[in-house]
């Protein structure tokens, strides 16, 4: 497929991704669950006189010394999130069997963006590579989402490492709001976890960790070049040979035990996210999550 047709195969699904995604979004889909997309934080919304058992916290006394009374504040809960999607197009994520994992990382985003824009989020991107490639500042409306959607169909990336630090401590710089930022990515990348340590301190993190379980199933085809996706660098390895395959095995396995611990460690969210499984799955997971389910 030429990079013209696999755009317009995305713009299509991604068509299909936002009618899909309007059912979702709405909770019908949910049970009795709220859609995560709707505020978690607390407004002011007026000032009442204070009644005999109201919290004492509540009273506000710099208004209370002007009114010459005792009021207490009123709050609401806020309609309106801050998220931050942060994409992974580095070189590791073309990998796929069927589905790359860099389309599902798109997929994904898409349904997400989709759905915040449908509860009044706000909502702005990150896309990384071994560096910071495009940043759009959250903002609501449709003209935004219009925006958002253009870049993840135009965008090419330009580097082929993976530096997520490099996107935590750009958005630790210049996102000031509290917001809830969203992490796509394979996680194929060893120096991530302190920077995104310090992101968790400033805002809420939640990963969504795609993977394609061709990775963990080496065919025996006897000797082959195997390539990195980000270095380029070529390797002679023979499939067939029982300690390189055991090797392999164990290697995959370090990997995913250091990933997941780090995410632990960093105590941030995991959900995991297969090339072979539709787009929509990933999200009810997601809607799932304990964090979003609103009471």
């Amino acid at each position: 497929m030429s990079d013209a047709e696999e755009r317009a195969d995305l713009i299509r699904q991604i068509r299909r991704i936002d009618l899909k995604t309007a059912m979702l979004a709405d909770g019908s889909c949910l049970g009795p669950r709220r859609s995560p997309f709707k505020g978690g934080g607390m407004a002011l919304a007026n000032l009442r006189e204070y009644l005999p058992g109201d919290d004492a916290r509540a009273i506000d006394w710099k208004a209370s010394a002007r009114m010459d009374r005792l009021v207490v504040r009123e709050f609401e809960e806020e309609r309106s999130r801050t998220y931050y999607l942060v994409l992974d197009r580095s070189g590791s994520a073309t990998f796929g069997s069927s589905t790359s994992k860099d389309r599902r990382i798109l997929e994904v985003a898409a349904s997400l963006i989709f759905a915040a824009h449908r509860q009044n989020g706000r909502v702005g991107l990150c896309i990384v590579t071994d560096r910071v490639e495009a940043f759009i500042p959250a903002r609501p409306g449709k003209s935004q989402i219009v925006r958002l959607v253009q870049a993840l169909v135009s965008h090419r990336p330009e580097g082929r490492g993976t530096d997520l630090a490099a996107a935590f401590r750009y958005l630790c710089t210049r996102v000031r709001r509290r917001s809830s930022v969203i992490v796509l990515s394979d996680f194929d990348d060893p120096g991530f976890a302190r920077d995104l340590s310090l992101l968790r301190r400033r805002h809420e993190a939640t990963a969504v960790r795609v993977t394609d379980p061709a990775e963990n199933s080496l065919p025996d085809v006897g000797q082959v070049f195997l390539e990195d996706p980000e270095t380029g660098e070529q390797v002679l390895v023979d499939t067939s040979d029982p300690v390189f395959r055991s090797a392999y095995a164990d290697a995959l396995t370090v990997a995913d035990r250091r990933i997941e611990g780090d995410l632990r460690s960093c105590r941030v969210p995991g959900i995991r996210v297969s090339t072979e499984e539709p787009y929509d799955l990933p999200l009810r997971r997601f809607y799932a999550h304990p964090r979003y389910r609103g009471g």
